[in-house]
């Protein structure tokens, strides 16, 4: 009798198992109905199983499926949940700028109820939340803001100098050191914090790295916010770690109160956020209450650090590989710096050799994998009447076009020579998009640029950057959905005459 129950439960547990199957894999014929060319599903993972098992960075895995299609778009399964890429440069337009009311939300996982802080921030949050926060936050990224952080980034500047000269002719590896870099001008510029991370391991520093960190949960929890929201939701997962957002809120949280109670403005973003809190306390979109100004502050950090350090690193290993453009680099720094009688915000503009090699390693090492978009309401799309329903995640893949053949000839090269005067007018329209376009741009680009231009200027007119034993070319990236080099990112810095 026994034995014949256990039979019966296996025979249950099969027609379970195989039930769940079917079940769980019945929207793998959602984009095969629509006639929508796709990538072939495989339970579990859907199109992703090299990804989801880190094996494949999500950036590269997804552009080189587009380098090898000639369609407009694609769809892919994520888990089971379908996607659709977008290919087409004119497509591309249409979604981020033309038709930018059908997708003005960015497809992501925003439960205040899970992860606050991110939910609350400007990058997750939703319309019409969004057009509210983005419309009161511009004013933080003005270019008579701007000008005025040239003297705060030079300060920082000055330990970065101290560090190098510290570190002569030893490996260095670039990346921890730009993080640390980056961290000091966002605190100093945004918070009006005074933080050395380079003497000491500042705490700032330290949650930075936790942040963001590439274990194998924080890998899944970040993916999971883009790919799984059913992870997201049943596991609870953070897409900020929660320690490292503890730490910064409270030291945001007495930044504000202490600028209140002091009265002392520095027109900085404290200053922004503050102005929010008192003017509009309930903005109808918008609760401009302490906990959602903090949680912009946490956002505007955790994203500004990260990505202005990457772009830093992979631009002195580019410099380092190439000595040629590195030595070209260099008189320009030196001639427009003699010429303005000073490293002044005009000078930093009218470097424009400076302003394509940047170009070039953004292009190469663009700081996000994909651009993401939902569909907020149903959109057909005029040349072929698909119908995109309501809900549906769009993916605009980075690399696939920055690394497009047909976009730029010989992608693999280091060329800032693409973005000179006649060839960027070249450059067709939404095929180069290292901070998106259209109304959800980075809103933090030029400032990010200043403080990625002013970094480079500093190491260049004092040390020439060379390779090492340690230093991998070409680069390997981590399989992790923020850009990051395997083996890190090693060079060594040697003395030039500018700094005896």
């Amino acid at each position: 009798m026994l034995q014949v129950l256990h039979c019966l439960l296996l025979i249950l547990l099969f027609q379970l198992c195989i039930w769940f199957y079917i079940y769980y894999t019945k929207p793998f014929d959602y984009w095969k109905v629509r006639k929508v060319p796709f990538v072939q599903p495989k339970f579990p993972f859907g199109s992703l199983t090299d990804v989801f098992i880190t094996k494949a960075h999500p950036g590269k895995f997804i552009g080189n499926i587009c380098n090898k299609t000639k369609e407009r778009y694609f769809g892919f399964y994520a888990f089971n949940r379908p996607y659709l890429v977008v290919n087409d440069p004119e497509f591309i337009k249409t979604i981020l700028i033309k038709d930018f009311k059908y997708f003005s939300n960015r497809y992501f996982i925003c439960d205040d109820t899970i992860d606050y802080t991110n939910s609350t921030g400007l990058f997750a949050i939703k319309n019409p939340k969004w057009r509210s926060l983005r419309t009161k936050m511009n004013p933080a990224f003005s270019l008579s803001k701007l000008n005025l952080m040239v003297p705060l980034i030079k300060a920082v500047n000055v330990n970065l100098n101290l560090f190098i000269i510290k570190h002569i002719e030893k490996s260095v590896e670039v990346k921890e050191m730009c993080a640390k870099y980056t961290t000091d001008v966002i605190a100093s510029c945004f918070f009006g914090l005074s933080v050395n991370s380079f003497e000491i391991e500042s705490q700032f520093r330290i949650a930075g790295r936790r942040l963001l960190s590439r274990s194998f949960w924080r890998s899944l929890s970040v993916l999971s916010y883009y790919y799984a929201p059913k992870l997201v939701e049943t596991f609870r997962f953070r897409f900020l770690e929660s320690s490292a957002v503890a730490f910064l809120g409270e030291v945001f949280r007495n930044t504000i109160e202490g600028r209140r109670s002091s009265k002392i403005r520095r027109n900085d973003f404290i200053d922004i956020l503050i102005k929010l809190r008192d003017e509009a306390p309930q903005d109808g979109d918008f609760n401009f209450d302490d906990s959602s100004l903090v949680a912009q502050a946490v956002t505007f950090f955790s994203s500004g650090f990260e990505s202005s350090a990457s772009t830093i690193a992979f631009t002195l290993h580019e410099l380092a590989v190439h000595a040629d453009i590195q030595a070209r680099l260099r008189r320009e720094v030196e001639e427009v710096i003699q010429e303005h009688g000073g490293l002044v915000y005009h000078a930093i503009n009218d470097m424009s050799y400076l302003h394509m090699v940047i170009s070039e390693s953004l292009r190469k090492y663009p700081t996000t994998s994909f651009i993401h978009r939902e569909c907020v309401k149903n959109y057909v799309v005029p040349e072929t009447g698909l119908l995109i329903e309501k809900g549906t995640p769009i993916v605009i893949s980075q690399y696939g076009l920055h690394y497009n053949n047909a976009n730029f000839p010989n992608p693999e090269k280091f060329d800032p020579e693409r973005f000179n005067t006649t060839n960027i007018h070249q450059i067709k329209s939404c095929t180069y998009l290292p901070f998106s376009d259209g109304p959800r741009n980075c809103i933090g680009q030029m400032f990010g640029l200043l403080m990625v231009k002013m970094g480079i200027i500093e190491i260049i007119r004092n040390f020439e950057v060379t390779t090492n034993e340690m230093t991998k070319e070409p680069v390997i990236l981590e399989p992790f959905p923020i850009i990051q080099a395997k083996y890190g990112l090693n060079l060594t810095f040697l003395s030039t005459k500018a700094s005896t």
